[in-house]
């Protein structure tokens, strides 16, 4: 289980924070460790506060709102 750090925020929607969002990784990409990017699939706890106007764009763009790509640096573990 990941977290998203403090100050985060989405990179589509850069006015909506994901901070302490948390989720699970459901695929990397890169091959460097410092060009890595995370494909997150957010839990169930997160996926209940996710804001509606945010789901709204995501669903306008054709996006998946459960899920996001945010690079390594953005993430911690969480807590267990």
């Amino acid at each position: 289980m990941i977290q998203v750090k403090e100050g985060v925020c989405l990179p589509e929607f850069p006015e909506i924070s994901c901070a302490g969002w948390t989720g699970m990784v459901v695929e990397v990409r890169g091959k460097k460790v410092s060009e890595r990017t995370y494909i997150l699939e957010w839990d169930e706890a997160t996926e209940k506060k996710i804001p509606d106007a945010y789901k709204t764009q995501c669903e306008a763009q054709q996006l998946l709102y459960t899920m996001a790509c945010l690079p390594g640096d953005d993430l911690t573990l969480a807590d267990a």
